[in-house]
């Protein structure tokens, strides 16, 4: 069998394509280098390629835009709504400067979950999917493929590859859902629920994005950490139940995992590199991904103790995160993103 190839989509915050798939790399060859008999097994080596998707500089400027306009987020978003229906974005924009900070344009990331949601977003959507034809066509059929997607990223790809592939005559701008499947979905810190309750696009729930032969996936993974304010319940996290109303009752059990971290690495526990270096996620990910990694449960237990778990930084996390009441909407939302950078940047420490 062919290497596979891995795509990578990032989430709030800046970055490139390489600083990205740098961050992503550093830790998953962090957590590889646990393991004894891999110690001289490089991560990026495994791959026919790895592609890093970014978007972040089309939000730079868009923000910039809205700074020099002069104008308000609020007033500036709803004026480019392109006749968009969504009175439920436009009643949720309402005292959204406040929710933003004072420097709301060049340093401000939740903004980010804000301009997609736009009318813009059909650009980045359409953006994202000439990358990933690019990507997925240059490789021949049947070369496996993996995704990785981190937080804003979970949504930008699922309604990005929901109008991609298609089950009926791909057109030069889709791909048939018959001759490309994608062998797994790994989406950490999923706010695709949040994001399409409001844009009106397809929900997560009723998608193509999902295992089974009515979607385009072999295998799901679906992690958050209960300490990334992100992930609270109260902003629509992505958890599908075992009833039947996303998958049938075998394909959820079969094909789909949710892994819910609970160790602390660092205080940003919104971090990519968090997420993959806990061993919670760690060895599925590298099981999943490498075609050769299959460590005795000796070597398991030697990686594990090598995991450093901060205690300390627990109760501080959860005390911080406690003193913050969010609204449940996107200003809620946004403001989680805000406090979490401003958490963060109180120590230069990860």
């Amino acid at each position: 069998m062919s290497k596979p190839i891995l795509i990578l989509m990032h989430g709030v915050g800046v970055h490139t394509s390489a600083s990205f798939k740098k961050s992503l790399v550093k830790a998953a060859n962090k957590a590889l280098h646990r393991y004894p008999s891999y110690e001289n097994l490089e991560f990026e080596e495994q791959f026919e390629g790895i592609h890093s998707i970014s978007y972040d500089h089309k939000f730079e400027e868009m923000r910039k835009i809205i700074s020099d306009n002069g104008s308000t987020v609020e007033a500036y978003i709803k004026q480019h709504l392109g006749g968009l229906e969504l009175p439920n974005l436009a009643t949720q924009l309402i005292g959204i400067d406040s929710s933003l900070g004072e420097d709301k344009f060049i340093n401000t990331h939740g903004l980010d979950v804000l301009l997609y949601l736009s009318l813009f977003g059909e650009s980045v959507r359409g953006y994202v999917n000439t990358k990933l034809l690019t990507i997925i066509k240059q490789y021949p059929i049947g070369t496996p493929i993996h995704f990785i997607s981190h937080s804003l990223g979970t949504a930008v790809l699922h309604d990005s590859l929901n109008k991609l592939f298609t089950f009926d005559e791909p057109n030069d701008t889709q791909l048939s859902a018959h001759n490309y499947r994608l062998n797994s979905y790994w989406s950490f810190a999923n706010v695709s629920d949040l994001v399409t309750s409001v844009s009106g696009l397809t929900s997560p729930y009723e998608s193509k994005v999902k295992p089974g032969i009515e979607g385009i996936i072999s295998e799901f993974y679906n992690i958050y950490h209960e300490l990334d304010p992100i992930c609270f319940d109260i902003f629509k996290r992505f958890d599908p139940a075992d009833d039947g109303t996303w998958l049938p009752s075998d394909i959820f059990n079969s094909s789909y995992l949710k892994i819910v971290n609970t160790k602390v690495s660092r205080k940003d526990t919104h971090s990519i590199e968090g997420y993959i270096e806990d061993p919670n996620v760690s060895y599925l990910l590298l099981y999943n991904l490498i075609s050769n990694f299959d460590p005795s449960s000796e070597e398991r237990d030697i990686a594990n103790s090598k995991f450093v778990h901060l205690e300390a930084l627990v109760d501080e996390i959860r005390d911080y995160q406690i003193t913050n009441n969010y609204s449940s909407d996107l200003k809620g939302l946004v403001e989680a993103i805000e406090k979490l950078e401003e958490f963060i940047e109180g120590d230069n420490n990860e």
